[in-house]
């Protein structure tokens, strides 16, 4: 008799209580960050620092887990590796011969928000494509308001009059504040008609607290970073944390559960790592890898630009990020099986 699938945490990550990760311990830690560098500005550059250097250099690596830690993945993914990143040098120099540093920062600034929301869904599926919960999770009225959150709330950011970010100039559109508020209107409208329906489904055993919980501090988390806090740069800096810190936590509950059969010949470091119990030693040799790239590239930047007087450091950052945007919308994808395997899958 087939009989409906229990919701244990354990399901989707077994050995680490990764629910209260994503639900809790993250979005905590990310606005408690933001707001000190908020309201302590003293404090922002060295809250930057910690997340550069603790999550945002880390969570990068954490995409070469999955496609370049072993010589199998690396002949996978030999295009992500080579050819793409080159691709994406030249064009980010060639914007920036032919127009400026704005058109850069712009693309980084908005291109990042659209990733950052492509993640939070990817989490929220890994939810609520579980048994009763996809009905729900892919009714096209959830989605709209899933995304009218980040969406409202973002314009409603960028549409103050901003006209740098982390010292770099971008193009902005400023909007009448009759505008902006309609769109915090909107906002808050999408957060209730979602509350509701959500309310409604979890009454009914249609979705999980879990889900449930997770899209509320979806709705928080872009609430509190772009309306509650209005300095362009506290706002990046609170969403950017709880981004990276979710993305290492995510990789890590993917490969935990990806090798739980054991250490894998094709791919030994890497199950090696993602074992039972090597969280920290996980943690650490992607932390000391993270480390010894950048220090290096920092250095090679700095020598650089000194004698070139191009701004490198743009350049390359911006290269870095847009290649990671665009190899984990091809890495993740819900639709491949191996993906489905290791996230939709119960465990009996």
């Amino acid at each position: 008799m087939h009989t409906a699938p229990s919701y244990s945490q354990q399901q989707l990550f077994p050995a680490i209580s990764g629910d209260y990760l994503f639900i809790y311990c993250i979005p905590f830690i990310a606005i408690i960050s933001g707001l000190c560098a908020y309201l302590i500005p003293d404090w922002f550059e060295w809250i930057l620092i910690a997340d550069l250097w603790i999550l945002g250099y880390h969570h990068v690596i954490s995409t070469f887990t999955r496609i370049g830690f072993d010589k199998k993945s690396a002949r996978e993914h030999w295009f992500f590796l080579v050819p793409l990143p080159l691709m994406i040098i030249t064009v980010v120099c060639l914007i920036y011969s032919f127009t400026n540093a704005a058109l850069i920062g712009s693309v980084y600034l908005y291109w990042q928000w659209y990733h950052y929301s492509r993640q939070s869904e990817g989490v929220a599926k890994s939810y609520g494509m579980k048994g009763q919960c996809k009905v729900f999770a892919t009714h096209s009225g959830q989605r709209v308001a899933f995304y009218l959150v980040p969406l409202t709330t973002f314009v409603y950011m960028i549409s103050a009059g901003h006209s740098h970010f982390l010292s770099i100039p971008i193009w902005t559109v400023i909007l009448p504040e009759s505008i902006r508020l309609a769109l915090l209107a909107i906002c808050f409208s999408a957060i209730i008609y979602w509350t509701i329906n959500g309310t409604r489904a979890l009454l009914r055993k249609e979705i999980t607290p879990f889900y449930f919980c997770y899209v509320l501090t979806h709705f928080f988390i872009y609430t509190v970073s772009y309306v509650v806090i209005n300095d362009i740069n506290c706002s990046w800096l609170t969403i950017n944390i709880w981004h990276n810190a979710q993305y290492i936590g995510f990789v890590w509950l993917f490969n935990r559960k990806r090798y739980a059969a054991g250490i894998e010949k094709d791919h030994h470091a890497i199950s090696f790592l993602s074992q039972p119990g090597r969280l920290l030693i996980y943690l650490g040799a992607c932390f000391t890898l993270s480390t010894v790239v950048y220090f290096n590239l920092e250095a090679i930047v700095a020598a650089t630009t000194l004698s070139t007087g191009l701004p490198l450091a743009l350049l390359i950052y911006a290269t870095i990020n847009f290649h990671h945007y665009i190899v984990d919308s091809q890495i993740w994808k819900l639709r491949k099986p191996a993906i489905q395997k290791n996230l939709l899958e119960t465990q009996g």
